[in-house]
Order: structure tokens, then C-alpha cells, then sequence
């Protein structure tokens, strides 16, 4: 099935993740995975997991039924990437560790293409859709105001 256009900018994000994840999972120096990592997560990977969680699932739960399980999946694993993010930015992580890091990203991508946007797409009409796209995008465009 093709991504709905409203979605296309997150799947695009999770290239990066994915690339990020590999680098994890295969690499064998933990300064330089560390590097890799912390290039997308402090680019990119914070704020997208923030537009999921803050724009994604309650402009979802606005217009249609939310699953439950999937949503709970999400959030368990959004929490698991960060406990461990902040442990590798500490120095406390070995590099068994961030392997393991990079197998959770990696499957927590998948499973978010896999089983929730399918889902997210068939919960919402076009009109729903054509409304996400547009939060989704106001959200990956916004610059908060400088302090």
C-alpha cells in the first residue's frame, strides 16, 4: 500500500532512523556510533517523535477510534529510545548496549510502518487526512520563538 501523502514526511524521517539504527547495530566503535546516533537524534529524531506524539495521535484520536494496543506499543517504545539516548549521551552504555539501541530503533520503525499508519490511514477519511497533513506539516515547520 502506498503511504498517504498526510504521512509521507514522517516515513521520510524514518529513513534517517534507519540509517542511524544500522550504524548501531553494526558498529564497532561506540564513540563514533554514538556520533552517528546523536546526528539524528538531535537533528531530527526528538522533534519527530514529538509531532507523533503531540500532533499524529491526538489529531487521530479527534476524528477516528484509536487502537489502543498500537498506541501503547508507540509511546513504550518512544520512552525505551529516550531512556536509552540518554544513557549513551551519560557514557553509560556499552557497545552491546547500543546495538540493542539500534535493534529497537530499527524495529520500532517497522512497526510503525508496518502496523500503525496502515491503521492511522484506514482509521481516517480523506477530509481526516487532508487535516493531518496539514497539522502535521504546521507542527515540522514551527520554530518556537527565541529565549
Amino acid at each position: 500500500m502506498k503511504r498517504d501523502e498526510a504521512l509521507r514526511p514522517l516515513s521520510r524521517e524514518h529513513l534517517n532512523a534507519l540509517h542511524a539504527a544500522k550504524v548501531l547495530r553494526e558498529g564497532s566503535d561506540l564513540e563514533a556510533v554514538t556520533e552517528v546516533f546523536f546526528d539524528f537524534w538531535e537533528g531530527e529524531g526528538q522533534r519527530h517523535f514529538r509531532i507523533e506524539e503531540e500532533v499524529l495521535l491526538p489529531h487521530w484520536a479527534k476524528h477516528a477510534e484509536v487502537d489502543r494496543p498500537a498506541v501503547a506499543r508507540m509511546l513504550e517504545e518512544h520512552l525505551a529510545i529516550r531512556r536509552e539516548a540518554l544513557r549513551l549521551k551519560a557514557g553509560e552504555a556499552s557497545l552491546e548496549e547500543a546495538r540493542e539501541l539500534g535493534r529497537l530503533l530499527h524495529d520500532h520503525v517497522r512497526f510503525e510502518e508496518r502496523r500503525l499508519f496502515p491503521i492511522v490511514e484506514e482509521a481516517l477519511d480523506a477530509d481526516g487526512l487532508s487535516r493531518l497533513a496539514a497539522v502535521l506539516e504546521a507542527a515540522r515547520t514551527y520554530s518556537p520563538p527565541s529565549a
